[in-house]
């Protein structure tokens, strides 16, 4: 078995062009049977492909006794062949606390910043078939498109995943044919974590139906994935068909309604999200309700227009769609009025989570503790808000934002004392306050201008 994973490995490699000759690759190895076992199929690959082998272990600080045995465990078993290793050491749980995430979301993050430092041109990630089964459907019941459906890919950027080919099963019996011991993480066996119910019932319920469903599931995530790469190819073509910029006012986008209509249902309403994210910079909080907008002035009378959102307006004019970006969204002069509702994480989806314009956000409820303490006011000195690497003051926030200093003591924010939970006129909300994978209440926040 282990001779066929190690040539299916290498044809892995080879197929997507994962590592050239002269490549240096940092595998990550946590101790477990996947990373053991992609630590010693790549050190036997590095030889006969002409690449460097290193390895990083990231000691989350997590387990105690347990955490320190495999990071000794990994040293060890890097020593014995001969893999230069670099240790990390971090502290997840202070992580955590400090900026309001859950434990396995402060990991990862910390252990992604480890592995941007290592000096590799590839960072190896142990992801298996299993895993990336166990992705699509995490993002399906959560709500997706098909950018979700896709899962893990082999290669973004630096990082490959050379075990995609094979299953978790395949993996451990490598390690035993090879006798490699490995190490157990007792966190993966947290039904309370989404993840791990999805392998240790969905995933093994489906498996129980049906034998081949991690085969299954990944060969429609390629499916996915190339249907997802041919869309976007065909998105482009179709865009520099319908779309362009106006002659009269280049900040504006323009789509020619009579293109738009020879275009099929699927690919038009790319275009028009395409537009509207150009317009915008972003493509973040876009949503069907925008795109369905759009679409409907196609049926409507010239003059005809809808607003959207970051202050974007689209009207109809003779065969055109004009897509007007007259800059950042802005409130009226108007004191905002803040209505809340509290709900339940299972009645919020991923795609509200992403689609909501900038007058809904949602809140994890528990970092707020009571609606009732949030106001609704103009920046005060200290003020700051919360970012992925900590803090940041409100004032040096807006100056990177190029929000003109005349403007910025008219904004109106949500505030929790002094720490800001939503920018009104840009649309972000603090990273402490936002919605996570083990968040119970959610707090749905919504504006209006009375």
């Amino acid at each position: 078995m282990e001779t066929d994973l190690k040539d299916k490995v290498r044809d892995y490699i080879q197929d997507h062009g994962m590592i050239s000759e002269g490549d240096i690759v940092c595998v990550a190895v946590s101790g477990g049977a996947d990373s053991m076992c992609l630590l010693f199929l790549l050190h036997e690959l590095s030889s006969e492909m002409g690449f460097e082998l290193s390895a990083v272990h990231v000691e989350h600080g997590i387990r105690g006794a347990a955490s320190l045995e495999d990071m000794a465990y990994v040293d060890e078993q890097c020593k014995k062949i001969g893999v230069k290793l670099e240790t990390v050491r971090v502290d997840a749980p202070r992580a955590a606390e400090k900026d309001g995430t859950s434990l396995e979301e402060a990991a990862r993050d910390l252990r992604y910043k480890a592995f941007e430092e290592m000096e590799a041109d590839r960072i190896a990630l142990a992801h298996h078939m299993n895993d990336r089964a166990e992705t699509v459907l995490f993002n399906l019941i959560r709500g997706t498109g098909m950018k979700g459906l896709r899962g893990m890919e082999p290669q973004r950027g630096r990082y490959i995943r050379p075990l995609l080919c094979a299953t978790r099963q395949e993996a451990e019996e490598y390690c035993r044919n090879k006798d490699i011991r490995f190490r157990h993480d007792s966190t993966n066996d947290d039904l309370l974590i989404s993840r791990n119910r999805i392998r240790h019932k969905v995933l093994s319920e489906l498996s129980e139906i049906n034998e081949g469903a991690v085969q299954h599931i990944n060969e429609a995530a390629e499916e996915a994935s190339a249907t997802e790469e041919y869309l976007a190819g065909k998105t482009g073509e179709a865009y520099g068909i319908c779309v362009k910029r106006s002659e009269k006012e280049p900040s504006d986008i323009e789509i020619d309604i009579k293109e738009l209509r020879k275009t099929p249902e699927l690919l038009a309403s790319r275009v028009i999200r395409r537009a509207l994210a150009e317009a915008s910079g972003r493509e973040k909080d876009i949503s069907r309700k925008h795109v369905r907008a759009v679409l409907e002035l196609m049926s409507n009378q010239s003059g005809r227009q809808a607003d959207l959102l970051y202050g974007i307006r689209a009207r109809r004019s003779f065969g055109k769609i004009i897509i007007a970006c007259p800059g950042r969204y802005e409130l009226p002069d108007r004191e905002p009025v803040l209505k809340t509702a509290l709900m339940n994480r299972e009645e919020v989806s991923d795609e509200d989570l992403i689609t909501v314009d900038n007058y809904t956000k949602y809140a994890d409820y528990a970092t707020i503790g009571n609606a009732s303490a949030l106001s609704i006011r103009h920046r005060r000195q200290g003020d700051f808000i919360s970012i992925k690497d900590g803090n940041k003051k409100l004032k040096d926030l807006l100056i990177e934002e190029k929000i003109p200093k005349e403007k910025r003591d008219g904004m109106y924010f949500l505030a929790l004392g002094q720490e800001i939970v939503w920018i009104f006129d840009t649309g972000r909300i603090g990273e402490r306050f936002k919605v996570k994978q083990d968040t119970e209440k959610v707090l749905r926040m919504e504006i209006e201008n009375g």
